[in-house]
């Protein structure tokens, strides 16, 4: 492309996440932090991308911006049909923006399923205690708080069988020496955790496969 056609392209780029063309002609210096994001969003979308990988897009910014840019997420997604893969720490976030979850520890998934399965039914001890440090709202815990002993192993080495064994307190002999099945509840859209003691709810019916 030529320089006249880059240069409507960057404009309307800027003008589809809220920038207006106008921003184009702006120093890096006069954006804010907000401002910033998005013209990363732009650049992400400049591809054509189906699918963005989203790492930790709104962990620096105040919340008011931050509702600004997850809206402006869901925006472009309904308008342009693409997918995201968002990564962050922040349950509240992951809860408003996901249709399914995925939750790792030392580099492994442990679960994935719906969204409001993982978060309100989790099978995974370490998903369970995740979700208990979670406050709501009125400053209070929507169940009781599970404490998690012993330190973090190294993901470079990390414990034998399941990898979350040494701060389980469902942990048992098996955990040690046998990497955990896969067991897989298809009453609540596939649900899975990779867990060989899932905190299972009563008349669920479980199917277990090879990890």
């Amino acid at each position: 492309k030529n320089r006249q056609d880059r240069d409507m392209r960057v404009r309307g780029l800027l003008d589809l996440v809220g920038l207006g063309a106008k921003a184009a002609d702006k120093y890096p210096q006069e954006f804010s932090g907000g401002q910033r994001q998005r013209i990363g969003i732009a650049r992400a979308l400049a591809l054509n991308p189906d699918v963005i990988i989203c790492d930790e897009p709104v962990s620096a910014l105040d919340l008011s911006v931050q509702a600004q840019v997850l809206n402006l997420l869901n925006d472009l997604q309904e308008q342009l049909g693409i997918s995201y893969i968002f990564i962050s720490h922040d349950l509240s976030v992951v809860r408003h923006v996901a249709d399914r979850v995925a939750v790792m520890y030392l580099g492994k998934i442990i679960e994935n399923g719906p969204t409001d399965t993982v978060f309100d039914r989790s099978d995974h001890p370490y998903t369970a205690a995740l979700m208990s440090a979670a406050p709501t709202l009125d400053g209070t815990h929507r169940q009781e708080r599970i404490l998690l002993s012993g330190e973090v192993p190294s993901p470079l080495n990390p414990p034998s069988g399941c990898r979350f064994r040494t701060r389980c307190w469902k942990a048992t002999e098996v955990c040690a020496t046998t990497t955990p099945p896969v067991t897989v509840d298809p009453e609540f859209g596939g649900h899975t955790a990779l867990c060989h003691h899932p905190l299972l709810l009563e008349g669920s019916g479980l199917e277990t496969v090879s990890a």
